[in-house]
Parts: structure tokens; sequence; C-alpha cells
């Protein structure tokens, strides 16, 4: 990703120093005038719009990850909690409940979240979820209706955080505001090629500096476009954790 990061900053520069060069060999040849100061604020004010987009993009998506992650725990807290609830079942009901808590957990990390990556869920992974529901409706009537509130507490969690994160990955950034993004970009170095003619080596390495920043920025934003499918992304850490969480209670015989 580094890499990635440096390719886009130099290629970006390389691209905006490319147009300053065109901008003064045109200007030279064809003596258009150096509006100077009137250009470099309306400049600035696009710059300013651009900075104020990507600002805005960036908390948005941070803001997206950071709510997608704490859905994820959700999801795997009443993972684990149904695990403890079946503590209470019958031998043989605790046993399958438990079972099917694990293979739930393997499923979402190793079916689905390779899927969720091109937005897609896993059909397997639904039908386990929906098997965890069934598993705790037909509890044996001898079940402690303590035991029988609590599954079905944690199954209904279950499955409420997994229709959030299910939603979560056709979302992302609107394409209206990526594309405004990057428009403000190209205009904020366009801006002083076009009608700025700054001169000189200073001017032309303060424009490429300018398409620097401009492309990083958008580099980074399309990186936390997607909570799950972008280059920043959630990983299934939630379910591994729930997965050490389920062999230390079995560990300790609890």
């Amino acid at each position: 990703m580094a890499v990635a990061a440096v390719l886009s900053v130099l290629c970006a520069a390389l691209v905006a120093m490319g147009a300053a060069k065109l901008g003064h060999h045109v200007a030279r040849n064809r003596t258009m005038p150096d509006v100077g100061p009137a250009v470099g604020t309306a400049a600035g004010v696009v710059f300013s719009f651009f900075i104020l987009t990507l600002a805005f993009l960036m908390v948005s998506s941070a803001q997206e990850l950071a709510v997608a992650r704490k859905g994820n725990y959700a999801e795997a807290g009443a993972l684990i909690d149904l695990y403890l609830a079946a503590d209470r079942m019958p031998a043989a009901t605790k046993a399958e409940v438990r079972g099917h808590s694990e293979k739930y957990a393997h499923m979402v990390i190793d079916r689905e979240w390779p899927r969720m990556r091109e937005g897609e869920t896993d059909e397997e992974t639904w039908a386990m979820a929906y098997g965890l529901y069934q598993l705790v409706a037909k509890a044996p009537a001898e079940t402690p209706p303590k035991a029988v509130d609590d599954a079905r507490d944690a199954v209904t969690r279950l499955l409420a955080q997994r229709r959030v994160r299910v939603a979560d990955i056709q979302g992302g950034l609107p394409a209206i505001m990526v594309v405004t993004l990057i428009g403000a970009a190209v205009l904020s170095v366009a801006f002083l090629v076009l009608i700025g003619w700054p001169k000189g080596l200073r001017g032309v390495l303060g424009i490429a500096a300018l398409g620097g920043i401009c492309g990083y920025g958008v580099w980074l934003v399309l990186q936390l476009n997607h909570a799950y499918a972008s280059g920043v992304h959630i990983e299934p850490a939630a379910f591994h954790e729930a997965l050490r969480r389920m062999a230390f209670v079995t560990a300790h015989g609890i």
C-alpha cells in the first residue's frame, strides 16, 4: 500500500509538472499576460474547496469504518453470549448449539469474508445463522427458561447485526462525491497552469507539489471508500476473537 501511495503522488506530481511546462510554453509563445495575485486568490479558493471536500469524505469514510467494526464486534459478542447460554441447556442441545456457533464463526471468516470484498454474501453462512435460530427455538422443554431467554436474545442480536453487516457491503461513498473530489483536484492544478502561469523552476515545483498533494488526497479517499472492499478495510478480527473466547470457555469447563 505504501508503494501505491508513493506512485500515486509521483504520477500526480509528474502530470502537474508536465502541465506547468506546457502552460509556460503556450504562455511564452502567445505572449499571454501574467494575471498573478488575482488568479492566485481564485486558485486558493478552488484548492480550499478541494481540502474541504477531502476532509468531509475522509471523516465520513472513517466513521463508516468505525461503525462497521463496532457492528462486527457486536455480532461476534452475540455469538459468544449464545455459546455461554448453551451451558445451561441439556447436554445434547448444548453440544449442538456450541458446535454450530463455532462453525458459524469459521464460515464467516473462511467463506463469507472473501466474498464480501466482491460485494456478496455466502448463502451457506446465512443458512447456518438461521440454523442457530432454529436450534434455540426448538430447545427441549426441560431447558431452564432463563437459558432459553438468554439464547433467544443472543441469536436475535446476532441476526440483527448480521443484517447490518450485509447492508454495509453494498455501501461506499456516493460516486458523485468522488467525482467532485477529483474535479476539484484537477481544477486546483489547472487553474494555476492555464491562467496563473507561475514562472521559473520554483513555479513548476510548486505546481508539482500541489499535484502530488491532490493525488495523494484522492488516492487516500479511494482507499477508505468501502468498509470491506477498499484498500483500508475491516478484517474478521472480531470473529477470530470470538473463536478464542469459545476455546477459552471450553478449556475451562464453562
